[in-house]
């Protein structure tokens, strides 16, 4: 579980939106600011985080071309609704938002390429973590080996070119990425997802990282996957459609993302997530 979450003496609030900032952001921008620092407390909470490097990012909504990114220099538990810093698909500085550090030009240099070439995806998360590391360093292609594979869909696939922070390395990495797919291997770096929702990039996330945790337990990062092993196409393509029909009404992600950020709640970190009526009752109910 967290590391630091649990021992923090001092409460971070996730959603910090003054009725000043509510007034200059406006409604959606400042449910979409308390939404995306929600999702990188909870990318903490599960262990995905790498220091201060690592971003989520998302369009606002009613100005595409506007992103959200998280401050260079802070850890994931300190990020608030406020501090997200706006930029815009070329990388230039919008908003500062009420943090003094400064955005990453590396971040901003992948997520604003495949942001810009991919108008079906909302949000971009791009993690660190050590499986997806290793599966990144020594695996050529992940082969459907457990049920998390039916979430991931088309995977693609971008090999490492040094460090990315030119605007040169744009154009290579958004061809790697192309539509339909949502799961991106970065060779010899880490891993990325993208969603038409914040919730449904990090749900995508979830099922990348089962995998690749799934290759280390198994020994396959060394050894090859027996065939026998290997779960049949057919089958993984109809289990797409079961996993469809167990949704009920909620869009991707979102269920899972309301479960998990009730335990922020719960914890007095106030997210102020715009959940659903089921969600607000539970959360109600176990708060008195």
């Amino acid at each position: 579980m967290a590391r630091f979450l649990s021992k923090l003496k001092h409460v971070i609030k996730i959603n910090d939106i003054t009725p000043a900032l509510l007034e200059k952001w406006g409604p959606e921008e400042c449910a979409t600011r308390s939404v995306l620092a929600t999702a990188y407390r909870l990318t903490h909470y599960l262990n995905w985080d790498d220091l201060i490097y690592g971003h989520i990012t998302t369009r606002i909504p009613g100005n595409e071309d506007h992103l959200l990114i998280n401050p260079y220099g802070i850890h994931y538990t300190e990020v608030t609704a406020s501090n997200l810093i706006k930029i815009n698909s070329a990388g230039e500085l919008v908003d500062q938002g009420s943090a003094k550090f400064p955005f990453q030009p590396t971040g901003a240099v992948i997520h604003s390429a495949i942001h810009t070439n991919r108008p079906d995806l909302g949000c971009l998360m791009h993690i660190h973590s050590e499986p997806g590391i290793a599966v990144s360093a020594a695996v050529d292609k992940i082969e459907p080996i457990i049920q998390a594979n039916v979430e991931l869909g088309e995977i693609s696939y971008h090999d490492f070119r040094g460090v990315i922070f030119n605007s040169e390395d744009k154009e290579p990495l958004s061809k790697d990425f192309p539509a339909p797919s949502k799961t991106l291997i970065m060779r010899n770096h880490g891993l990325l997802t993208g969603g038409e929702t914040i919730e449904e990039a990090f749900n995508k996330m979830h099922f990348l990282h089962q995998v690749c945790q799934c290759y280390v337990n198994c020994g396959y990062i060394h050894t090859p996957i027996p065939a026998r092993k290997l779960i049949n196409q057919q089958i993984l393509e109809s289990s797409v459609y079961g996993n469809e029909e167990c949704r009920y009404d909620t869009a991707p992600g979102v269920q899972e993302f309301e479960a998990l950020a009730r335990l922020l709640d719960y914890q007095g970190l106030e997210t102020g997530y715009p959940y659903s009526e089921a969600s607000k009752h539970i959360l109600e109910r176990n708060m008195k």
